[in-house]
């Protein structure tokens, strides 16, 4: 499922009318009322506010001046000149606001100024060649330290709990549960720190459809990362901005949520895949309802005849799934996975969960004809 954009990007990629489809350059307004300025100073004073509050969590919060800051920015690339430090300043308050989606629109609008106005976009080049415009972008990602992206992505919230849960809060909650010291933990949980129960209740109090298109969302946003990145390159070449770092970041929260929201993305797909099931034998019903023969001249309903052993034991998964959505009062589906869970088991693991009893499994392997498993000696 593609990213629900902030705005149209395609709006503010239309030229002005007239001998200047840039429009004219921003800064040139030096006035009370300039944009320009007004961005800048909300883009400053959000900031500060963001810098506050991580020493102080009851500050105030930054988000309604970075919020200001984009819709500057959008009447100054719509009504007034195109200009790619407004559309880097735009990135910034996007991702705090709307998120990977914000982020999303903000890098596909940065791509589509770069591919259609090169040559003419504010600020133009001066005696440094290409610097003032390439220099908001290298901002975003960081040269010797982390840009202005980084900190706001390792905070972006993950989970739709209240509140949310940021990758920064998960690598903390499992470097409290690291410590054995339990002066130093309390030490750690006492200025503020996320413990892992309380991160994994976050991820449990979160609807599995949200991790799987969260990292759905991640990839579309590195790939605008990457296009972005390449037209820079097709540009400048190896004076590009780097964007190394904002790779990384989007890369350590697709693995992370990859770990602590596996169950969850494994629930997400068997219900996706029991959900396709259902629409197929749906479908198939009502063809044969109405006379119509199936596909090849055979039944309408899918045909259930798997192609291998891990093929059949999935097939008994989306028939569990298929149970948890429409009887989740039912044991039916716990039964399957269960099924499952032991199917996939070696023998010997196998018996020593069925059979307790050490003197009764080695029966079994005798009278079996089975070798039993060696005992290591101590």
């Amino acid at each position: 499922m593609a990213i629900t954009p902030t705005f149209d990007p395609e709006e503010l990629l239309a030229p002005f009318e007239g001998d200047a489809p840039c429009g004219t350059d921003p800064r040139s307004d030096m006035s009370p009322t300039s944009r320009f300025l007004r961005m800048k100073d909300a883009r400053a004073l959000a900031r500060r506010k963001e810098r506050a509050i991580d020493v102080d969590p009851d500050a105030p919060s930054p988000l309604e001046d970075w919020g200001e800051m984009a819709d500057v920015g959008l009447q100054i690339l719509g009504h007034e000149g195109k200009d790619l430090e407004v559309a880097a300043w735009m990135i910034e308050g996007l991702l705090r606001v709307d998120g990977l989606s914000g982020l999303h629109t903000g890098l596909k609008l940065a791509e589509g100024l770069v591919n259609t106005y090169w040559d003419e976009i504010y600020p133009l080049p001066d005696e440094d060649g290409n610097e003032p415009r390439l220099s908001p972008f290298i901002g975003l990602n960081g040269a010797s330290g982390d840009g202005t992206l980084i900190q706001p992505l390792r905070k972006l919230g993950l989970t739709r709990s209240d509140p949310p849960m940021s990758l920064w809060q998960y690598e903390q909650a499992m470097e409290i549960e690291q410590i054995s010291d339990p002066t130093k933990k309390e030490a750690r949980l006492v200025a503020g720190g996320t413990t892992l129960e309380t991160f994994t209740a976050a991820v449990q109090a979160t609807p599995a459809s949200h991790f799987s298109a969260l990292v759905a969302d991640l990839a579309e946003v590195t790939a605008a990362v990457n296009a972005l990145s390449d037209a820079f390159v097709a540009r400048v070449g190896h004076d590009a901005p780097p964007a190394g770092a904002i790779r990384a970041a989007l890369t350590a929260i697709d693995e992370a949520v990859r770990v602590f929201a596996a169950d969850k993305l494994a629930q997400a797909s068997m219900a996706a895949e029991s959900a396709g099931y259902a629409v197929e034998v749906q479908e198939g019903e009502a063809a044969v309802a109405e006379g119509a023969p199936a596909a090849g001249g055979g039944s309408a309903v899918p045909s259930s005849r798997p192609a291998s052993r891990e093929q059949a034991l999935q097939q008994i998964l989306q028939i569990a799934a298929f149970f948890r959505q429409t009887e989740p009062h039912s044991p039916i589906s716990y039964t399957l996975e269960e099924v499952v869970r032991r199917g996939r088991m070696p023998l010997t693991q196998l018996l020593d969960e069925l059979v307790v009893d050490a003197e009764a499994r080695r029966y079994f392997y005798i009278a079996s004809g089975l070798r039993p498993p060696e005992v290591p000696s101590e």
